[in-house]
């Protein structure tokens, strides 16, 4: 099954589909009448997915292990425990879990949404910051009074605005030329041997594929193929494979150069999204 929107095409293999996630789903409201900040915890099954939807609030989204996938029109983000995930209200956007989930939402009414940015963001997770989350869960906010609530939901805002952003999304190509490569790598990182090998099937010379890649996702091929490859780690981290193992998948002779190869593109070493 393909995802196509504003001519970008992502093809994965999603399971389950539905029109919106069932934990969210649209009640007609303008997102006003929710409290400022409400969570939820679910488990989705591994690989569950939803298609192309869009909420009349914003969701702040983290995981407390495993991993999702996080499509807009033109950007593909991951999130694992080591991050959270911001999506303001009306930005389209589809999801796709890894394994071994646990995640919590976030529902932000419009009015909140409106001072946390009009741009999809992936934020580092502080201890503070996870410990702002956790207390939105309704467990424990019912045991709060309400100048309390509003001053954690307060404290909650700056932290968002203060986040660090973390480099883990990639950018998708729109022309057909290169968007099947993007498709293959996305699906199979791993099975992708050298760059030469990805390449070697285009419908276009190098040259072209290496202007076509920097136009439309502002890196060369190479680099494109590489953040693919951290996000693809990334998420089998999250899940619980070891990071030898995840080296190995990737392609890697040792661990070291897996490792040394992620603390130069993100500035942290993989063991810090290890469960």
């Amino acid at each position: 099954m393909s995802f196509c929107r504003h001519k970008i095409i992502l093809h994965l293999e999603f399971v389950n589909i539905m029109d919106t996630p069932k934990h969210n789903s649209p009640d007609g409201s303008d997102g006003m009448g929710r409290p400022r900040y409400l969570g939820e915890t679910i488990r989705p099954a591994p690989g569950e997915s939803y298609d192309w939807h869009t909420h009349d609030f914003g969701q702040l989204i983290s995981a407390a292990s495993g991993s999702m996938y996080v499509g807009t029109p033109n950007r593909v983000l991951l999130l694992s425990p080591a991050m959270a995930v911001w999506i303001p209200p009306d930005v389209e956007h589809w999801m796709r879990y890894g394994s071994n989930n646990q995640m919590r939402y976030v529902d932000v009414n419009r009015e909140e949404a409106a001072t946390l940015g009009t741009e999809c963001r992936i934020v580092a997770m502080t201890s503070l910051l996870n410990a702002l989350i956790s207390a939105t869960m309704p467990d424990d906010t019912s045991g709060r009074i309400d100048c309390h609530n509003e001053a954690l939901h307060t404290l909650l805002r700056h932290e968002l605005v203060a986040a660090s952003d973390v480099p883990l999304s990639v950018t998708m190509p729109r022309d057909k030329r290169i968007r099947r490569l993007a498709q293959a790598a996305l699906e199979d990182p791993g099975g992708l041997k050298s760059v030469d090998a990805w390449l070697a099937g285009a419908a276009a010379s190098r040259k072209t594929i290496e202007r076509l890649f920097i136009a439309e996702t502002g890196m060369p091929p190479s680099r494109w193929l590489r953040q693919v490859r951290i996000l693809h780690a990334i998420s089998q981290l999250a899940a619980g494979e070891k990071v030898s193992s995840v080296a190995f998948n990737m392609g890697y002779e040792s661990s070291s150069a897996f490792s040394y190869m992620f603390r130069r593109a993100i500035g942290m070493s993989p063991s810090e999204f290890c469960i």
